[in-house]
């Protein structure tokens, strides 16, 4: 079938962004009744379509698209590189109203997110193998808007045999929203 990053074509990333924003309209919306039961006859039909064309993970596009934003996938917020090293990336977020927790705040758990893929994807790069999560701690520093382009840091602070130590910052201007720290530890070959 080949590798998943080479499926899909350009539709697929058109497809995973007009998901994107329909996430972001589904939030903010308050539809009449009618269009309720119409969007839900809808997405059954297209659910049902779908669970018909399920491949084995390996084979799947989605969260496996490098080549797109957020790897081709709707969960975590979409962030953009732009200037990266072997020892930091700076880029930029921008929570849309499905990330929001309320007040016009991100959502904690988005926040996360967004550190867990942008340190983990820094920490694969480093030595162009996988990584997975050891440990990630979020300090919650001050309210994340939503709607608004945030700065992303992330920094290599030591690297051990396969564990890599990164530190992380989102920022509004001069404030500093959320910070984090984590563990990525690299995967053996053939380890999943």
């Amino acid at each position: 079938m080949g590798d998943p990053a080479e499926q899909g074509g350009a539709a697929y990333g058109q497809l995973i962004e007009e998901a994107r924003g329909f996430l972001n309209a589904l939030a903010a919306a308050r539809p009449e009744e009618a269009d309720i039961l119409e969007l839900t006859a809808s997405i059954a039909a297209w659910r049902e379509k779908l669970e018909a064309a399920a491949v084995p993970e390996s084979e799947q596009l989605f969260a496996r698209r490098i080549d797109l934003p957020g790897r081709g996938q709707v969960m975590a917020p979409v962030f953009h590189q732009t200037e990266r090293t072997d020892t930091s990336f700076t880029g930029t977020v921008r929570f849309g109203r499905y990330f929001l927790g309320s007040n016009g705040a991100a959502h904690g758990g988005a926040i996360s997110l967004v550190f867990d893929e942008l340190l983990g994807r820094f920490s694969s790069n480093v030595e162009g193998a996988l990584a997975r999560t050891a440990y990630l701690h979020v300090n919650y520093r001050s309210v994340t808007p939503i709607d608004t382009d945030l700065q992303l840091r992330a920094r290599l602070v030591k690297h051990e045999g396969r564990k890599f130590f990164i530190t992380g910052e989102i920022t509004n201007g001069d404030v500093v929203c959320a910070d984090a720290e984590c563990l990525f530890v690299q995967l053996r070959p053939g380890q999943p």
